[in-house]
């Protein structure tokens, strides 16, 4: 069996609208600003639970699982290059592809319209087992990468954005991730 891959998105999800589940303890924050080229830059005030992180670090190590980023944050690799240094943690990972513009320009749903379940279908050409965690696009989107990938072991976790993951959310990521055949 391929290795398990968790599709995990920034916001909504690691970094709730309101406050982290109280569950998790401690709050970390941060102030990242983005330059995104011709003098615009941009600042984003995140706030995160470290317990979360360090869940979802195990969980990875554990497990052997393969993070793939799929967020906006992907855009001038600010995932990678400035938000997950604040984290401490969950380095490195995939980053899909936010730049190419949807394959139905005109659809407009969720944040950003179809790409995220667009770039997980493309993504499982070969497929893997996946967690797909999405605060926004698993609700709306989600029936969509079901049905294309439907004979591939998937767990779709949308977080409330106001909280994020909760203790919960990581424990059935561990049950699921139990019941995967070795």
């Amino acid at each position: 069996m391929n290795v398990p891959r968790l599709y995990l998105s920034v916001n909504g999800c690691l970094c709730p609208r309101l406050d982290p589940d109280p569950a998790w303890g401690d709050v970390a924050k941060a102030s990242i600003s983005v330059e995104h080229g011709d003098g615009h830059a941009s600042t984003r005030n995140v706030h995160w639970a470290p317990r979360l992180i360090t869940a979802l670090d195990s969980l990875l190590m554990q497990y052997g699982v393969e993070l793939v980023w799929l967020t906006s944050w992907n855009e001038l690799d600010a995932t990678r290059q400035l938000l997950v240094p604040k984290l401490h943690g969950l380095s490195g990972g995939r980053m899909l592809d936010v730049t190419t513009p949807p394959k139905n320009p005109g659809q407009t749903d969720g944040e950003t319209g179809l790409w995220k379940s667009q770039r997980i279908e493309e993504d499982q050409s070969v497929p893997a087992p996946f967690i797909w965690i999405d605060d926004a696009d698993v609700q709306l989107h989600g029936d969509k990468v079901l049905s294309a990938t439907h004979e591939t072991p998937s767990l779709l976790i949308p977080p409330r954005s106001e909280v994020g993951l909760t203790v919960d959310d990581i424990a059935r990521m561990r049950t699921w991730l139990e019941q995967l055949p070795t």
